[in-house]
């Protein structure tokens, strides 16, 4: 994941004097984004979806000891309830902040998003009717947010 081209091009825009703090956040509301995990939600309690997010522009890699320490922050994942589903073994509570890194960050792929969908709720008969997270990205400024393409949990 070191070598991968967006995580090339974030070292070079630090290099380059780019800042973290530069980048845009775009929120997605209803939302779980996929990524990899630079910072695990569970341990990562935030009060707001905008400090999470802000979190996510503080961080640098090397910031947190783990398997995926040299990689940035460009996506976010925020529980703003008391509890928020999620069709794994995990117990998401009120302000688990999920901090990841996405090769394609303008173009995320989502594990879920507004209502689930039938598949969803037939396997998880207990699932809320929609997406209870908040999900967002970082992207220089200029850059749009797509709609993603789906993740390979979307129809976990």
């Amino acid at each position: 994941m070191k070598q991968s081209p967006t995580n090339q091009w974030f070292q070079a825009y630090y290099r380059a004097g780019g800042k973290q703090a530069d980048l845009v956040v775009h929120y997605d509301q209803a939302a779980s984004y996929d990524g990899i995990a630079v910072a695990w939600g569970l341990t990562n309690k935030k009060d707001t979806v905008e400090e999470c997010a802000a979190h996510c522009l503080r961080h640098m890699p090397g910031d947190i000891p783990g398997p995926f320490q040299q990689m940035p922050c460009n996506v976010f994942v925020y529980c703003p309830l008391e509890e928020c589903w999620e069709p794994d073994a995990w117990h998401a509570t009120k302000g688990d902040c999920w901090l990841k890194f996405s090769e394609a960050p303008a173009k995320p792929e989502v594990n879920v998003r507004g209502d689930l969908s039938r598949a969803v709720k037939e396997r998880h008969p207990e699932a809320p009717p929609r997406v209870q997270w908040v999900s967002g990205v970082l992207l220089p400024p200029g850059v749009e947010l797509t709609n993603g393409t789906w993740s390979p949990r979307v129809n976990w």
